[in-house]
């Protein structure tokens, strides 16, 4: 009798988590032995990322937010134009970032929520990151790193030995804000916002108020009513936000750490929701003069239905630019936090010591294509593509990259700047060979990928043959997308950067459709991914 494809998948998968799990006592041992540790000379890592930061909002990526802080990153090091998120969506992508591998592989393709949002009463969500995953911060810390992660999580299951001091936003933040979140809740509740188990008092301008008792009667009542009804001004005192909370424990860390080297993640929850922002940072943007999308009229059909397209369109313009305004007082607010942290490694003497990153675990429509948040389907660039700059002087000098890159690279590339053997199930590329001249831009992968992946009914890390899959390919000017009822998306970006003509269908584009098949399908049996 011949063994079945998915049998033989789950049995390979279990073998390789059997030998990944051998393998850490060997890693450790080997580390101790050859060093005792990390090298003296060993940079640090400190990784900073938002959720849901659209890239082109950044002043460094041609935005109308001024973020001079994240501009001089980017200016002192190299800005990635083109890098990719595996998926527009939050703990998927976060598990890419720290296992190097995509979705379908490690397995993780809808949110984590099962300790992360104490306050969602539901079934278990799926699966997270478990003590036997191998991750870049688990590589580090058995090398000798100090690793410390502070602010957004979302991949909460087994509690990770090499995280002793995390610092989250429904764990310690929660317990810290118990009280005033407690005085909060006892204000009539048309004045603050439940924001999964956050009590956050908000002023809403009249003409918001407006517009949502306008669009309550077009939804229906929607699942989001909550957060979207109640965006405006948050206000708690801004050291009592938990992004500034955040910054403050990333701070603090660096000011602490001793001799030996240290990974810091820095996760700020800005600018994903609750859409609210304390005064300051509300008042620095005038909703009236802020430019509206270019392509805000056309999208594919399939989308309409959306709740990206369902929130514009109840809302009107008039609670789009409020949006918007809270999203780019947030982002600003970002900002601040970073010239902190850069602030804190100069003065402690590390900043050219210290390999600094900047990434988002996706984008936001922000008013693309008429709709806001991620909530739909699509791969539309302002969901996919994510910033990604890197300083570190003693290696890059200041550049501009087209490199198609996406967020499984960051694994190896880490690695290899901190002299760290790279797992084989790394399926990114170290970038660090073509930022140095080592090896020529035109060896490297010419695409990026993304995929949006359903989750099976038990909520297990394990992706079946079969399971349907919405699938793009981005590179070299063009993206082809593909959804799982065979409707196709073809777009030339060089032309069409606001991707609203759909060429799939144009006999003159076949060639180009063709090529971007093959690659992706030449990835997908790379990646070991069955039909």
């Amino acid at each position: 009798m011949k063994t079945s494809k998915r049998v033989r998948r789950l049995s390979g998968v279990l073998a390789c988590a059997l030998a990944l799990f051998s393998l850490a006592p060997a890693w450790a041992a080997a580390a101790e032995s050859s060093a005792v540790g990390a090298a003296a000379d060993s940079p640090n890592v400190v990784l900073i990322m938002c959720d849901q930061l659209n890239a082109r909002v950044l002043s460094c990526y041609g935005g109308p937010v001024p973020t001079p802080n994240i501009d001089r990153i980017a200016r002192e090091g190299v800005r990635f134009t083109d890098a990719t998120c595996p998926t527009p969506f939050c703990s998927p992508t976060r598990a890419t970032i720290v296992t190097g591998m995509y979705p379908h592989t490690h397995g993780i393709t809808y949110n984590v929520m099962r300790r992360d949002y104490p306050a969602v009463k539901s079934p278990p969500t799926q699966e997270g990151i478990k003590v036997a995953d191998v991750t870049t911060e688990r590589i580090l810390h058995a090398a000798g790193y100090a690793t410390h992660h502070y602010g957004k999580w979302h991949l909460t299951d087994d509690d990770v030995p090499y995280y002793t001091d995390m610092y989250t936003e429904h764990g310690a933040y929660a317990r810290e804000m118990a009280e005033a979140f407690a005085a909060v809740r006892r204000t009539d509740a048309s004045q603050w916002m439940d924001w999964y188990g956050w009590a956050l008092p908000v002023q809403r301008t009249p003409a918001f108020e407006q517009a949502v008792e306008a669009a309550v009667e077009r939804w229906g009542g929607p699942r989001y009513l909550e957060f979207v009804g109640k965006m405006g001004r948050l206000t708690l005192p801004l050291e009592k936000s938990f992004d500034v909370r955040v910054a403050d424990k990333t701070v603090e860390r660096i000011r602490a750490c001793g001799a030996g080297p240290f990974m810091i993640t820095c996760s700020f929850n800005t600018p994903h929701d609750p859409n609210v922002v304390p005064s300051a940072y509300y008042e620095q943007f005038d909703p009236a003069e802020i430019r509206l999308p270019e392509n805000r009229s056309v999208r594919e059909p399939r989308h309409e239905k959306s709740w990206s397209r369902q929130m514009v369109t109840g809302l009107g313009e008039a609670g789009l630019r409020e949006f918007l305004r809270i999203y780019y007082a947030s982002v600003k607010l970002v900002d601040d936090q970073v010239g902190r942290i850069l602030d804190a490694l100069e003065q402690s003497g590390r900043l050219d010591q210290t390999v600094i990153v900047f990434t988002a675990d996706h984008g936001d429509m922000a008013g693309g294509h008429g709709m806001a948040w991620k909530s739909n389907g699509s791969f539309y660039d302002e969901i996919v593509l994510v910033p990604l700059v890197v300083r570190y002087p003693p290696l890059f000098s200041p550049q501009t990259s087209r490199l198609a890159v996406d967020l499984t690279d960051l694994m190896p590339t880490l690695l290899e700047i901190a002299g760290r053997p790279i797992p084989d199930q790394a399926q990114g590329q170290s970038l660090v060979p073509y930022l140095t001249g080592r090896r020529d831009a035109s060896q490297a992968r010419p695409y990026s990928f993304c995929e949006r992946v359903r989750a099976n009914r038990e909520n297990t890390r394990d992706v079946r043959p079969g399971t349907p899959a919405s699938l793009m390919v981005r590179g070299r000017g063009w993206k082809y997308v593909r959804y799982p009822d065979g409707d196709e998306y073809l777009y030339h970006l060089e032309t069409d950067p606001g991707e609203t003509e759909n060429l799939a269908k144009r006999p003159d584009c076949e060639p180009e459709k063709r090529r971007m098949i093959d690659a992706l399908e030449a990835w997908r049996r790379r990646t070991g991914w069955e039909e």
